[in-house]
């Protein structure tokens, strides 16, 4: 992971933060998503990272699309 990314997501299922991932791609953003899940059991969360200078339009974003 870059050094100073922002987490705009976290959460326990792959096709949210996938989704989420999509989303902030169709804005031109550069989403990274990284699996925290265990490799095993696939217990765990998922979280979603942009750059800083991205992570407001991000947040904006996200919160825009909610369901």
């Amino acid at each position: 992971m870059l050094d100073n990314w922002m987490k705009v997501y976290t959460g326990d299922e792959e096709y949210q933060a996938k989704l989420i991932v999509a989303l902030l791609k169709n804005f031109g953003l550069s989403p990274v998503l990284l699996d925290r899940k265990d490799d095993g059991f696939r217990v765990g969360v998922v979280e979603v990272y942009v750059a800083p200078e991205e992570c407001n339009t991000a947040l904006r974003i996200i919160n825009e699309n909610r369901q």
